[in-house]
């Protein structure tokens, strides 16, 4: 049925009502007339809106049986002849989830060892690295990340320098004049005491620069004040490199990422679908296996509108359309392996949307148009007479 038909019966029904009852009530208020013309609208747009959704309505081939494995090539031809083929799923990867439990191994560095879990917020924090985001990521990724957090930390070649601290023991040496040579400790608040030329602050500088700032210091009372700062020992192993502050040693470390522990994997069903609710994950499941778990299509579902959510690496949601066919089982070259926290959201068809719409916005602010024919009579007026 094209639309004009629609169009043009669905005139045919208007008129007919309106001839009808205004035989039924010539001399009618003007209230009456409002109440009439409310009533002629609502039912107008119901037939309107069957007419419609069968016109649009595919006709149904005569049922068959068609099994949903091992269906042969011609059943699948005919099932969806203009749909093109599904590229070939990616294999299955594990990815990190919120309440994931991992552990962090540094075989060279125990101490450095550490139990995680994934926090609300998708991301971890490590010593020396600080924090990561795993939450969508699988160990390998984390893992990679993790070891050019270090190497990015120890610095390359030539690029170090290291830091004096409290506590580090230093001497001076000076080559024209070894009565000043001396060994000097950092106190704890950073300084230094030095003959001649007094106090000054050595921690955070480079042996180079603390060298810089002596000669300065000594050239108002010697001619040559060549000096050298050896370094002796040592308290820490943090060094400056391009990026701010590192740690010497690092680049060598190989840390090992493991998932320990998991969280529960699900995928959700909802719409118009038998059983709507949360399933179960399984390796290897598919789409159609869930609708069918999820107790199958209802009548007021719309297959071809069906939405699946899926969680992208960077955390965005992807809306994918598989177009599946109204019957859901003869379209398997359109099926989809799902994935961990997959969403199906099967919505609701035209005419049950309007069937909705209608008792919303018509037959509960009108209660007896629901059940009413056309014949049915009113009065506004209080006192109106037969």
């Amino acid at each position: 049925m094209n639309q004009a038909v629609v169009q043009d019966r669905a005139a045919d029904v208007v008129a007919a009502v309106g001839a009808a009852l205004e035989a039924h009530s010539p001399r009618a208020t003007g209230l009456q007339r409002l109440a009439r013309g409310l009533w002629t609208a609502a039912w107008a747009g119901t037939v309107a809106g069957v007419l419609v959704a069968c016109s649009h309505a595919p006709a149904q081939p005569p049922s068959q049986s068609v099994p949903l494995l091992n269906l042969p090539p011609q059943a699948v031809a005919a099932s969806a002849p203009a749909a093109a083929p599904n590229p070939a799923p990616e294999p299955l990867r594990y990815t990190l989830s919120v309440g994931d439990e991992i552990d962090i191994r540094v075989p060279d560095a125990p101490q450095l060892d550490q139990s995680l879990k994934v926090r609300p917020d998708g991301k971890i924090s490590l010593a020396l690295v600080g924090t990561l985001h795993a939450q969508g990521r699988t160990p390998d990724d984390l893992q990679t990340e993790l070891r050019e957090r270090l190497q990015a930390l120890d610095g390359a070649p030539g690029q170090r320098e290291y830091l004096l601290q409290p506590n580090d023991e230093i001497e001076l040496k000076f080559p024209w004049y070894p009565q000043l040579n001396e060994v000097l400790k950092l106190r704890p608040d950073g300084r230094i005491q030095v003959q001649m030329v007094g106090t000054l602050l050595a921690q955070g500088l480079s042996p180079e620069e603390l060298q810089g700032q002596l000669r300065q210091r000594y050239a108002r009372y010697l001619k040559q004040p060549d000096l050298s700062v050896i370094v002796r020992s040592v308290t820490t192993q943090n060094v400056r490199v391009p990026g701010g502050t590192g740690r010497a040693g690092l680049a060598q470390l190989q840390p090992v990422v493991v998932a320990r522990g998991f969280a529960v994997q699900q995928v959700f069903v909802g719409g118009e679908v038998g059983k709507p609710g949360v399933l179960p994950f399984r390796p290897g499941m598919s789409l159609l296996q869930a609708l069918v778990e999820a107790g199958g299509q209802l009548p007021t579902g719309d297959m071809g509108q069906l939405v699946l959510l899926r969680r992208a690496p960077d955390n965005t949601a992807q809306v994918l359309h598989p177009a599946l066919a109204d019957d859901y089982l003869k379209s398997p070259d359109r099926d989809i392996v799902l994935q961990p926290f997959d969403v199906v959201l099967l919505p609701k068809s035209e005419p049950a949307s309007l069937a909705d719409r209608l008792n919303l916005y018509v037959f509960n602010l009108f209660p007896p148009l629901k059940n009413s024919s056309v014949g049915f009579g009113y009065s506004l007026r209080p006192n109106a007479t037969n």
